[in-house]
């Protein structure tokens, strides 16, 4: 009876979907801050080169009512920035933010529970929890160039602290522009990123309105693909609203046919058990995490509003014309690069024909890295059916080869069960590729004979090098003490001392490293949902998920932890098994500062589920008594010679 009425709903969506782009134009006027309507399904953003001949972007943020657009060049669509490695990339970006308050209308709306929530009590062994507080929208904004492997100073990727105030309002930041310059290295690895505010506690908000862009960094390899003929597309999946559904019951398929995070290697490959696996003993990281208090289970869970290259997706039963039109001439392959730019929904992609058998792709890199082994050297590239788990935030780049003339297929996100405390997130179709008549122009040599590069990238040799500490750091969540139905969210590094506080803009650093040195991390999820842990700057290989480990792992900036399994169980009474991953870093001598680190479902890292690792040079001794006692930021790292007193 369930899934006859979740159909029947998926269908009645499905059939009033009149969504055609006709109207959109994209041009920045007074009167259209943002220009008008949507783009029509099949769009692509312009492509912005940086190059000798234009070698600035600016992007101006404007806003009409509750959405934000980066404007350039009086068009309001953010590009797809194209820079090559080794190239000075420089970006001006301008508020012109009018009215900050109408952002909070994006969130999930704030309602009164039945009876007011407690904090969680103190108690001895118990790593104490301390609450959060709700954040006022200020219209601050910056940018973070995601998975980028720079300095997080200023110039470059510095977004704790460096912002643009609005046009009316808040004038904390000191300024409305702000200029953004990144020396991109020369061996950073080449491939998809992309760009987005940080502004901690109005992410999420931004991010809905519309503020997120692609970047892709070129290398040896796109030369060679372009001599090739093989064509690049970029997508980017947003996030228009996350909102509660009012019946559950008719927007969630049934379990069997979704994707359950806790049974799979995120991003890498399918059917992983969920092991059994020890943790480290509370008395070695500084007392248990309490899950009696852990959020529950959702009553209505969140359906999350999805875009495919700022065209609407519709959930359900979607006729052939209400997908995203994608042609590839017959006989040739294109390069599809995809960005999660959503602010939680996580993406289960995957290609498959009219009879929904799978059609294979080859993967080429995730994250913006392409596939080598730990020495740089290109991985074979092998043909999979497997769908492909991007976290928001993460990114895949795959080739696809054309099918027969006449036939079709489709580019679908699969359902994925998130947690019982997760959101929902439905099996959609976003588009429908067909092949167009082959022509001379479109001639390619095998896919086999494009060269891929064998130059050792920044992190290669990482699997390799000493590992000089390890750690275990912790999600946990809580319902917010009082009368509002909120939430807050944290991560921590299970220690001696730990104490579970939302991370504020004045908080210290957690960590101290020192640059040059490489650590061990397990991330440990206490919850009943997944979260996606990201760390800016630089990026890790994964060692292992669930206490399995992988056998190639992969080098990613974002990574699924899988939820918590066993609240219920009573024989033995041992309470709840973590979720965890565990992944190698290393913090290269360029990478002095303070680093952020945090769940990449914005909405839990506005509420509190972030911290700051502080880089420290290598002339300064990595000591745990030192963290936190070099802080405020403005602190010139590139002269610190010892730790502050």
């Amino acid at each position: 009876m369930v899934l006859a009425l979740y159909l029947v709903c998926r269908a009645a969506l499905a059939d009033r979907d009149e969504y055609t782009g006709l109207a959109w134009n994209p041009t920045s006027t007074p009167s259209h801050p943002c220009g008008i309507g949507l783009p029509p399904r099949g769009n692509f953003a312009h492509d912005r080169w940086v190059n000798a001949r234009k070698p600035r972007v600016s992007l101006v943020v404007r806003q009409e009512g509750t959405t934000l657009c980066y404007v350039i060049d009086g068009v309001a669509e953010a590009p797809t920035i194209r820079v090559k490695q080794g190239a000075t990339l420089t970006v001006t970006l301008r508020n012109e933010i009018t009215d900050p308050s109408v952002l909070g209308k994006l969130l999930p709306p704030i309602v009164l529970r039945d009876r007011p929530v407690e904090a969680v009590p103190d108690r001895v062994g118990v790593v104490a929890v301390i609450p959060g507080q709700f954040h006022v929208p200020t219209g601050r904004t910056n940018l973070h160039m995601h998975g980028f492997a720079v300095p997080p100073t200023a110039p470059q990727d510095e977004v704790l602290m460096g912002c643009a105030d609005p046009a009316v309002g808040d004038t904390g930041c000191g300024q409305r522009e702000i200029t953004y310059q990144y020396q991109i290295p020369p061996n950073m690895p080449p491939g998809l990123y992309w760009y987005h505010p940080h502004v901690h506690g109005e992410v999420q908000a931004q991010m809905l309105a519309g503020l997120t862009g692609a970047i892709v960094v070129e290398g040896p390899d796109d030369e060679a693909r372009e001599a090739a003929g093989i064509e690049d597309r970029v997508f980017i999946v947003r996030q228009l609203r996350d909102s509660d559904s009012k019946n559950p019951a008719m927007l969630i398929p049934p379990t069997d046919h979704r994707t359950n995070m806790n049974d799979t290697m995120p991003m890498v490959q399918r059917a992983m058990p969920h092991a059994e696996h020890a943790t480290e003993s509370s008395v070695k990281t500084g007392g248990e995490i309490d899950t009696s208090h852990e959020l529950g289970c959702a009553n209505a869970a969140a359906l999350d509003e999805i875009t495919l290259n700022g065209a609407p997706v519709v959930d359900g039963e979607v006729a052939d014309k209400d997908l995203a039109p994608l042609h590839i001439t017959v006989g040739t392959t294109q390069l599809w690069r995809v960005v999660n730019a959503a602010t939680d929904a996580v993406l289960d992609l995957a290609l498959i024909d009219e009879a929904g058998k799978p059609v294979p792709v080859r993967i080429i890199a995730r994250d913006g890295a392409p596939l080598t082994n730990d020495a740089g050297r290109p991985v074979k590239l092998v043909a999979t059916t497997a769908a492909q788990s991007v976290p928001p935030a993460g990114r895949v780049e795959f080739l696809v080869t054309a099918p027969k003339l006449g036939t079709k297929i489709y580019f679908v996100t699969h359902a994925v069960d998130t947690g019982c405390a997760g959101d929902v997130v439905p099996e959609r179709r976003l588009g429908i590729l067909t092949s167009l008549p082959y022509t001379d122009d479109a001639a390619q040599p095998p896919i086999s004979d494009a060269p891929r590069s064998t130059v050792p990238d920044l992190f290669s040799g990482l699997l390799a090098r000493k590992t000089d500490r390890t750690r275990v750091l912790a999600f946990a969540e809580y319902p917010r003490p009082g009368d509002s139905d909120q939430t807050d969210f944290y991560i921590v590094e299970r220690r001696q001392g730990a104490v579970l506080k939302p991370y504020e803009m004045s908080d210290p650093p957690a960590i101290n490293v020192a640059a040059g040195s490489v650590e061990e991390w397990t991330i440990e999820n206490w919850t009943r949902e997944i979260h996606a842990f990201h760390i800016h700057q630089v990026h890790f290989r994964l060692l292992g998920v669930n206490g399995l480990q992988q056998d190639d792992p992969p080098l990613l900036d974002t990574v699924i932890v899988p939820a918590a399994v066993g609240f219920d169980r009573v024989d033995p009474p041992s309470g709840p098994t973590p979720g965890t991953v565990r992944i190698k870093i290393y913090f290269p001598e360029t990478m002095t500062g303070d680093i952020p680190f945090h769940c990449h479902l914005v909405d839990h890292e506005d509420n509190g589920m972030m911290g700051v690792l502080r880089v420290l040079p290598s002339t300064v001794t990595n000591n745990s008594s030192v963290v936190g006692k070099t802080h405020p930021r403005e602190i010139s790292f590139h002269k610190l010679a010892s730790p502050q007193p």
